[in-house]
């Protein structure tokens, strides 16, 4: 069976209308991708979703891209840069780039992209994230100068994670155009987008980079994980994402499909309305919430729901980051410790609380082990009352807007950041949009983190801080995620480490 290589850096882009006879599209040459939900928006620096910053990643570049088998952070449309002293950074861009409107790709579009996320006015998901930058200057068409708000540690990494897009675009097209028509100099271009039904995407023949082997790339959106999985095995898609642990062997077993996991670079957890964002809570109340941690046997519940795919973490930040404290040990459950907390908080019955659930997206057993856990805190007298929206979408929504209940499911990707700040500045840092915790000792903290270049100094603060959230029980902490992936036999294709993925960056087909 002869097997030829090729690069697909699949899903991806949006946008222009272009003159195309979709028609002329063979299996051979498309390659199909299954979500469950679709994106908000083919805008990635406004959208936490993951769906539309791992699509964004084919039809964008960024300044500098990670190596998907050594984790190293190398040149993309930067191809150097360098210290000029502890607060300016100087990046040479490389030339000969088009947008895929034809707009040569220059310094100016880099200003652009930053002073767009940077514009409070504007209110960007992303904007934390690049919140220590102060100002971008064009020094000449291929070289870009940042000033930033004292000493940066993360700017490598974080050039890993804005998008570049058109000074050209953003001037005059604008904001809402942006929403649904991407224009990036990436390897594929969007032809055509079927809210809540498909995406289909193009190669991008005038790429820079290498050349995805596909020609065409379909996105489909599938909602039933039931329904992905027989698409798969009957041949309607080729790859598929978050299979549930208890449906591997159906897969294996086809003849037709195979899986494959790795750890991925997100962490799971309950979040608790400590900051009172919902009103007034039983989790403002310290010993509350360490008793809905004692109350859990998380370890029973990765070996039993999750088939062990699941690593058990002491707080919300995930082993694969940088500040990562292994020698920090998990709540354990304790029935009894528990409720004796309780009784000291005032709530010697127990209470009732409103738990905010969603559909599956990125946890595959996501409503078996909520139920779990859901068992385990009513042993100790903690009730829930479930509140269901299934749209990823409206569920992201309300917890952004403060409208979620006193307990909600979520999980952080680090967006290809490999560094404890890309989880605690957006999720646990006073004030931010989806952090329902305030606490100013850990947000000092979270900012001296950010603020040196020594990176030992640097692992020493998010010791400290991984202590704090842990004695602080700031949520239930659950693990972190492994990610289960369905890979037709017509294609070869790893599991990435990477939780953006850029999952379908390189495969094989398979004749």
């Amino acid at each position: 069976m002869g097997r030829r290589s090729l690069s697909i850096f699949a899903l991806a882009t949006l946008v222009l209308s272009m003159p195309l006879s979709v028609s002329a599209q063979t299996k051979d040459d498309t390659v199909v991708f299954a979500i469950q939900s679709d994106m908000q928006n083919w805008d990635p620096p406004n959208s936490v979703l993951r769906e539309s910053i791992i699509l964004g990643y084919h039809v964008f570049d960024h300044l500098a891209a990670r190596d998907l088998k050594t984790s190293k952070v190398g040149p993309s449309l930067a191809t150097s840069w360098r210290n000029l002293d502890d607060t300016t950074w100087e990046v040479k861009l490389r030339q000969g780039v088009k947008f895929h409107d034809g707009t040569p790709f220059t310094a100016r579009d880099v200003k652009a992209s930053f002073d767009r996320v940077l514009d409070p006015e504007k209110k960007l998901t992303a904007r934390g994230n690049h919140a220590k930058i102060k100002s971008v200057e064009v020094v000449d068409g291929s070289t870009v100068r940042f000033k930033t708000d004292g000493p940066y540690p993360l700017f490598v990494e974080r050039m890993t994670a804005l998008v570049m897009q058109s000074e050209k675009v953003i001037k005059e097209k604008g904001h809402e155009w942006m929403q649904e028509n991407p224009v990036g100099t990436g390897p594929y271009k969007l032809v055509k987008w079927t809210k809540k039904q498909e995406h289909l995407l193009v190669r991008n023949d005038d790429y820079w980079g290498p050349k995805p082997a596909f020609k065409y790339v379909r996105v489909r959106i599938i909602p039933e994980q039931a329904t992905q999985i027989a698409e798969l095995i009957s041949g309607g898609v080729d790859v598929i994402k978050a299979v549930p642990p208890d449906q591997m062997d159906v897969i294996n077993k086809s003849g037709q499909a195979r899986t494959s996991s790795s750890p991925i670079l997100r962490t799971a957890f309950l979040q608790l309305d400590q900051a009172a964002r919902t009103g007034p809570n039983p989790f403002t109340d310290r010993r509350v919430r360490q008793a809905a941690n004692l109350a859990v046997d998380m370890d029973a519940i990765i070996k039993h729901v999750l088939n062990g795919l699941g690593d058990r973490t002491a707080t919300t930040v995930n082993p694969m980051a940088f500040g990562y404290d292994p020698s920090l040990k998990a709540y354990r459950q304790d029935v009894a410790a528990a409720r004796k907390l309780l009784a000291e908080a005032g709530y010697p019955n127990g209470f009732e609380v409103g738990f905010l659930q969603t559909a599956p997206i990125v946890e595959p057993a996501l409503p078996q082990t909520s139920e779990a856990i859901s068992a385990d805190l009513a042993k100790v007298g903690i009730r829930t009352r479930k509140r269901y929206v299934g749209e990823v979408g409206p569920y992201v929504n309300l917890v952004r807007d403060g409208k979620a209940d006193p307990m909600f499911e979520w999980s952080w990707g680090y967006y290809s950041v490999f560094d404890a700040d890309a989880i605690l500045y957006d999720v646990m840092k006073c004030g931010e949009a989806y952090s329902y915790y305030c606490n100013k000792a850990l947000d000092d903290l979270i900012i001296q983190g950010r603020s040196t270049l020594d990176q030992k100094k640097r692992a020493e603060i998010y010791v400290k801080i991984q202590k704090l959230i842990f004695d602080d029980a700031a949520y239930i902490f659950k693990w972190g995620l492994r990610g289960v992936w369905g890979i037709s036999n017509r294609v070869e294709y790893q599991a990435p480490r990477d939780e953006i993925d850029r999952m379908f960056l390189v495969t094989r087909r398979t004749k």
